[in-house]
């Protein structure tokens, strides 16, 4: 009876209807082995510690245990609505230990449910993992195939909150799942499956099954006809575009997508696909990719929102991510300081309800925020332990990105071994070209840092020309002015202006950007030659 205890209902049941036992009761109180809180009829008694629940609970024969918790599970479900309601894992645990499976594992998803709608993702998952443990042990799991359906597709984006997506259970539950939905024939259940396998492949690096997946899901979207399934195909969509580098594509894929999305139809889907919702996920992802694009002022308006929407929301998951999509954005932008001010709003909630990719993730934000303000043998560290943890979880996603950013610390740093071994390991990474113009030029200043000078015009000019076929602006910018400052150096200040100056003309905001700032006065430098 400690906490909870395995026969508090029952009790309570008891208490209700024979004098004696509660005559018994006050005796075991007296005598310090209970105590007591409310008043009968609807108080509840616990014992004063574990191991002497665990001695009267081993007391009792096999047989009437499982009696007594039948009993308790019959009495909360027919006389104690408020327990059944608010707490599902009370009525589970009792039914499993009253032999009632069938009746245990609706419980079990229940409690799952309701967990996964608090954001106790952990929680969540145990309650659906005891809940499969249960369909094993029936003789007819063929007549259950559509609860464990049900179950999976719940344990999915509880999973994927807490452990990298390229974890193997994840990968099996939706394998299971996508073999269950064929069986029913039934698309709306197959949809999720197909989602979160595609959601597998992507970020364990395997872009063709990605892309075939992608496929699936729009067969099925237009099949069906379903709003609710073109948005989740199209959520899926702008990440595998964005990360393999077609960025234009991806912008086209988040505002379809965002055109279906409503918040009264749509709101419960983050507790059905990836975790998160999908409006907050699309605005946060147009932030990054427009700004990379070009747009700083409009991505910076789309982070704002996004932040917003996920505030109105109040799920944990989605305000993890748009707080740690805020505090990429200004990595891109290269202001340290609101970095280290997402970062400090976002690890703590991480570390109580987050992804170790996503703790990572943001261990190597607040890394490179604190090289860029100076401390650089702390920050050094902390990106060696985000950089760590990270490869620990398997995740393949945005590794180009992940490993350029390491690359960009070390290189502040003065490290240039290092960052030359990160730069190297980002170029491998076969189909993620996100951010691969920036590679490119950080391999290329790590080289000049260096003092390997033959091969650094070469690294700035496939920075250029990649971020000329991404259309990615400000890193062509980027790209513009390293090469501007090497043909300066080289005694050529007209050909520097002459590449800086069209890039730099073609922005029509976020002139108040650092790079853009920096271009001005480069630019100026160069006139005055």
């Amino acid at each position: 009876m400690g906490g909870s205890s395995p026969t508090l209902c029952w009790l309570r049941w008891c208490a209700n209807r024979k004098a004696e036992l509660i005559s018994a009761l006050d005796r075991l109180i007296a005598a310090g082995l209970l105590h007591k809180q409310g008043v009968p009829p609807r108080a509840t008694y616990l014992f004063k510690h574990a191991l002497v629940q665990d001695a009267a609970y081993g007391t009792l024969l096999r047989t009437k245990r499982i009696e007594i918790h039948a009993r308790i599970a019959r009495v909360i479900d027919q006389q104690f609505p408020e327990i059944k309601e608010n707490n599902p894992e009370v009525l589970a645990r009792h039914c499993t230990e009253g032999g009632l499976v069938p009746q245990a594992i609706d419980y079990w998803q229940r409690a799952g449910n309701r967990a996964a709608r608090r954001s106790a993702n952990q929680e969540a998952v145990a309650h659906f993992r005891r809940g499969r443990e249960l369909l094993v042990t029936l003789p007819d799991k063929a007549g259950f195939a559509e609860q464990e359906l049900q179950l999976l597709i719940a344990l999915g984006p509880a999973l994927m909150t807490t452990r990298s997506s390229a974890a193997p259970e994840i990968g099996s539950v939706y394998a299971r799942a996508g073999e269950l939905a064929r069986q029913t024939g039934r698309m709306a259940d197959l949809f999720p499956s197909v989602w979160g396998a595609r959601l597998v492949a992507f970020t364990s690096g395997d872009f063709a099954a990605a892309r075939r997946f992608l496929d699936q899901l729009f067969d099925i979207a237009n099949t069906t006809n379903e709003n609710a399934l073109a948005l989740q195909a199209h959520h899926a969509a702008w990440h595998t575009f964005w990360v393999m580098g077609s960025l234009a594509e991806a912008r086209q894929h988040i505002a379809s997508g965002l055109s279906f999305y409503r918040r009264e139809a749509h709101g419960e889907q983050a507790f059905q696909y990836g975790g998160h919702d999908p409006s907050v996920c699309g605005r946060a992802s147009e932030a990054l990719i427009a700004t990379a694009m070009g747009y700083p002022a409009h991505g910076a308006k789309q982070m704002e929102e996004a932040l917003r929407a996920a505030h109105e929301l109040d799920h944990m998951p989605t305000r993890i991510q748009a707080l740690w999509c805020a505090a990429e954005l200004y990595q891109i932008l290269r202001e340290p300081r609101k970095v280290e001010e997402f970062t400090n709003v976002v690890l703590p909630l991480l570390a109580d309800h987050g992804s170790a990719v996503g703790l990572s993730n943001a261990t190597m934000l607040r890394g490179w925020a604190q090289v860029l303000r100076g401390q650089a043998e702390e920050g050094i560290s902390r990106m060696r332990e985000g950089l760590a943890a990270w490869r620990a979880t398997g995740s393949k996603f945005q590794a180009t990105y992940r490993l350029a950013r390491a690359a960009d610390a070390h290189l502040f740093a003065g490290e240039t071994d290092v960052g030359l071994q990160l730069i190297d390991e980002a170029i491998h990474q076969s189909g993620d070209n996100w951010l691969l113009p920036d590679v490119h030029r950080v391999r290329g200043e790590l080289l000049l840092l260096s003092g390997q000078s033959n091969d650094v015009e070469e690294c700035f000019g496939r920075a250029l020309n990649a971020a000329q076929a991404q259309r990615a602006r400000l890193l062509e910018l980027r790209a513009a002015m390293s090469m501007a400052r090497l043909w300066r150096s080289q005694g050529k200040p007209q050909q520097a202006r002459e590449l800086l100056a069209p890039v730099y003309g073609w922005f029509t905001e976020g002139f108040d950007t650092l790079d853009l700032k920096e271009a001005r006065v480069l630019l100026e430098e160069l006139e005055a030659t």
